[in-house]
């Protein structure tokens, strides 16, 4: 995805695209379990669709209005009606990431009913990331000052891969990394030998033991195209994503006990505490960003200024110039909260947030269930996919990658086979990673 599909044009296209399926994947029969959670899904993305078409009626409530129209009429000598939203109609891009969404999801969960599109889903995930990891590297030593053919603006000496900012491609890979990670790991319990020279001795475990060093190698890959990014946010959520599902693999596949999971759990958080705190700009800059900490701030201000209706859909980057605090560097535009949470609580208020907040959490309940209790070979694919959701969960609460298309789409599609896999019944097959 060229530029990480920022565009509008792109992100037209990609509607396009996803709805297509969408509509081929109607015909796709659902299970009762599937069919309730779909319906939780649509009911919800109504509520948030609804909430964005009352903001921009005109004359919907005095007191829920935005005051600027009234002082722009008083100003300028004007008549226009008063609107919740900050704007008269709500962005194209604001529209555009929507349906992305809500298609990306739909299409996963149509792919996720099938074991044999689900198991080729992941693999070509991995396949595609590593390809994203390996031209990135490339194109940091060939074309440092270039992101595909166009002019590097920023993050110079960074690695983005085909995208603008380090951060998304830091949360891009790390995807692929705990994919990787968890399919080699997997792979291992392929491998029986009771000791090192049985393991030599035997041609059928030494090829799964080549086999296992090729996985690992390509997750040893996505680790360092990772690290080349520089993004802090990223590397730390990638390490507790990986974390999170090597926990819960390791734990079922080597029958690895509860009581000796938790001090090693906390040993190994140690041990990655004490390396990123060495690593990269982590070592230099610290751990926290202060004007991110007062965009935060400021946002959590304006948010609480008007809690129930917010400030109108894809409106942060015309509001939060007036609200912008003056011990804030005047350097550079802030066009995102850093925080996609935050900025749904300024745009759509608390009410929708508490919503998406309680949906996401609930997901995340649905995959840990799932990832417990699989016990054929689909459990690298379940584990993996909470990995990958709860990097990028925690990613969302301090960057945007989430509200760039390129990483977009493939997340909301891994998150949608991930849920109908969850919610299949017991007796039908899982997929494999």
């Amino acid at each position: 995805m060229f530029f990480g599909s920022v565009d509008q044009l792109a992100t037209a296209i990609w509607v396009v695209v996803l709805s297509l399926g969408v509509i081929l994947g109607l015909s796709i029969p659902l299970g009762p379990r599937q069919a309730r959670l779909l319906l939780v899904f649509l009911v919800g993305c109504g509520v948030y669709a609804g909430v964005a078409i009352l903001q921009i009626v005109p004359n919907l409530s005095d007191r829920l209005a935005d005051a600027n129209w009234g002082k722009a009429n008083e100003l300028l000598g004007l008549q226009l009606p008063a609107r919740v939203s900050a704007r008269a109609q709500i962005p194209r891009e604001a529209v555009g990431h929507f349906l992305l969404f809500v298609a990306g999801v739909l299409n996963g969960f149509f792919v996720g009913v099938s074991r044999r599109r689900t198991d080729r889903l992941f693999r070509v995930a991995r396949y595609v990331i590593l390809a994203y990891a390996a031209y990135g590297i490339a194109a940091l030593v060939v074309t440092p000052n270039l992101v595909l053919w166009a002019p590097k603006e920023a993050y110079h000496g960074m690695l983005t891969a085909t995208f603008i900012n380090h951060n998304t491609a830091a949360t891009f890979i790390g995807a692929g990394f705990i994919l990787w990670l968890c399919r080699a790991v997997l792979s291992l319990k392929a491998i029986e030998a009771p000791s090192i020279r049985f393991l030599l001795l035997m041609p059928w475990n030494e090829t799964f033991a080549y086999r296992a060093l090729l996985l690992f190698a390509a997750a040893l890959l996505c680790l360092f195209a990772e690290l080349l990014t520089s993004s802090r946010g990223g590397l730390i959520c990638t390490c507790l994503g990986a974390f999170l599902a090597m926990f819960l693999l390791v734990r079922k596949t080597f029958d690895f006990r509860l009581s000796y999971g938790i001090p090693a759990g906390v040993l190994v958080l140690g041990v990655i505490a004490v390396w990123l705190g060495q690593s990269g700009r982590i070592g230099s800059q610290g751990l926290f960003d202060d004007s991110r900490f007062r965009v935060y701030g400021a946002t959590i201000d304006a948010m609480l200024a008007r809690p129930v209706l917010g400030y109108g859909a894809g409106t942060f980057a015309d509001i939060f110039p007036s609200v912008r605090s003056d011990d804030l560097s005047s350097w550079g535009v802030w066009e995102y909260a850093h925080s996609t949470l935050l900025e749904i609580a300024l745009e759509m208020g608390l009410p929708v947030a508490v919503m998406i907040l309680a949906a996401a959490l609930g997901s995340v309940v649905i995959l840990l269930r799932y990832a417990q209790r699989t016990k054929d070979r689909s459990e690298g694919s379940a584990c993996a996919v909470l990995g990958v959701v709860a990097l990028t969960y925690l990613h969302s609460l301090i960057d945007f990658s989430l509200q760039i298309p390129g990483y977009l789409i493939p997340f909301s599609i891994l998150l949608g086979s991930g849920l109908a896999r969850a919610t299949a019944e017991h007796g039908e097959s899982a997929p494999a990673v």
